[in-house]
């Protein structure tokens, strides 16, 4: 487990706030992303040092009352959100200051006006020095609220910054008494939201968190995704049964609908609303620029949400009596092949963060004649990469059947077919002899690699 004064990753979105905030002109920036992502973790980061005000805000009536109680120093009272802008109005005038409220979203949930009087009060604001970071979680909220066209705060914004879940190379320090294998296993069950990688206690092993963190019907993690759906969405039932679905192997449209038992007029505005909040992702072959119907795939992008409904909310009316063995059996028998998929994710996050081979697009591909786990295209290179990926040990010479397989399905992709350069590579487990396929002038990464 990782100590609490510790801060891990997010480098890029530092920088980033850091240069905003020398540039020194007024900023109202909208922060979001799932719950538990690490935002205000990350706020905390970036204030350090800095003149700043925090407000955490909730749907209370005596909201304001809170938030002139937080400023224990400067003996002020609120009656008004217009008192509360003049208090921010002259703390910015002569200097520079960050202001954060978390959790805005409650605000316009309690009061139905505050985008307004903030879109009025922003016209005196944007004359000062502030840097406003409005921070929140419910992304369908904030949606509504700042983002979709016509909102109060559309146009108004300066910038956006969506917290994303980390990916495994970061997540893995998450994780420090975890072998390699054992933090990727954790990674494909919980993902990269900082909170649930917290619960995992790396001083035990696998199994025994699963257990103890997930299965036991009074842990955080057994009860965090219905809560999720519940607090996000106003119809969290229709969003379950999709989600079910997706865990059991519905990829295609008609399969979702037949599945889940949603008309298929209908099934669009929801699986639009579960990729705006990144639990669901629709792809379509590397090679299509855009999504046709007829090849498009839906799948499961969160990692815990994908866990979760595969191997608990099934098994629900045995944990709820107390009885983990079945779904616990279960995860045993299968959760190599379900650490596969997540491992394709894995090595692709690594293909994208190390950068072995140039390319443009990077993704699955796949038509009626099979498919490939990642192909990545270089257009300005004319050049391609295929690569399988494997969640097990392999040998040499294993390795190289699966490599010369793998030459032989490239030739099935459709892209710049007659004048393109290849590599080709595997990624694994584990890869014995990968420095003699190396120099052979094939690619070949194993977790070593990536840790």
């Amino acid at each position: 487990m990782i100590p609490e004064s510790m801060f891990i990753d997010r480098t890029e979105e530092l920088a980033a706030m850091n240069k905003w905030y020398e540039e020194g002109k007024a900023e109202m920036i909208l922060m979001y992303g799932r719950r538990r992502a690490g935002k205000t973790r990350l706020l905390q980061e970036f204030m350090k040092g800095k003149p700043s005000l925090y407000f955490m805000a909730d749907v209370s009536a005596s909201i304001l009352e809170v938030f002139g109680k937080s400023l224990k120093d400067r003996f002020v009272r609120f009656s008004t959100w217009d008192d509360f802008f003049d208090f921010l109005e002259i703390e910015a005038k002569e200097k520079r200051i960050v202001v954060a409220i978390d959790e805005f979203q409650y605000l316009c949930d309690a009061n139905r006006a505050w985008p307004t009087i903030l879109q009025r009060r922003w016209e005196s604001l944007k004359k000062t020095r502030i840097m406003l970071i409005l921070c929140g979680s419910i992304v369908s909220s904030i949606y509504r609220i700042a983002m979709g066209y016509g909102s109060a705060l559309y146009g108004r914004k300066t910038r956006e910054m969506e917290i994303l879940p980390m990916g495994f190379i970061d997540a893995r320090e998450l994780l420090p008494s975890y072998s390699p294998e054992d933090a990727a296993y954790a990674y494909a069950i919980l993902g990269g939201v900082p909170r649930y990688l917290e619960e995992f206690d790396d001083g035990k092993n696998l199994y025994e968190n699963i257990s103890d963190r997930i299965l036991d019907k009074n842990a955080f993690l057994y009860r965090e995704p219905i809560n999720l759906f519940y607090e996000e969405f106003k119809k969290p039932t229709v969003y379950l049964s999709i989600l079910s679905a997706l865990a059991e192997g519905a990829k295609k449209f008609g399969e979702l609908s037949d599945l889940a038992r949603v008309p298929t007029n209908k099934l669009p505005k929801y699986l639009s609303v579960l990729e705006r909040v990144k639990i669901v992702e629709r792809r379509a072959p590397v090679t299509e620029k855009r999504a046709r119907t007829r090849n498009t795939r839906y799948e499961l992008s969160d990692n815990f949400m994908r866990f979760f409904f595969k191997f608990v909310y099934p098994e629900r009316s045995t944990t709820e009596l107390g009885e983990k063995g079945p779904a616990l059996e279960r995860i045993k028998r299968e959760l190599d092949s379900f650490a596969g998929r997540a491992f394709e994710k894995m090595s692709e996050q690594f293909l994208i963060k190390r950068k072995p081979v140039p390319f443009t697009r990077i993704g699955r591909w796949w038509d009626k004649s099979g498919e490939i786990d990642i192909v990545s295209l270089n257009e300005p290179g004319k050049s391609a990469a295929f690569f399988e990926c494997k969640w097990r040990d392999v040998g040499e010479k294993e390795a190289l059947k699966i490599l010369e397989g793998l030459k032989e399905k490239a030739k099935s992709v459709q892209w710049r077919s007659e004048k393109r350069k290849e590599k080709y590579g595997i990624i694994a487990r584990r890869i014995d002899g990968k420095e003699k396929l190396r120099k052979r002038g094939w690619l070949a990464y194993d977790l070593e690699d990536f840790v």
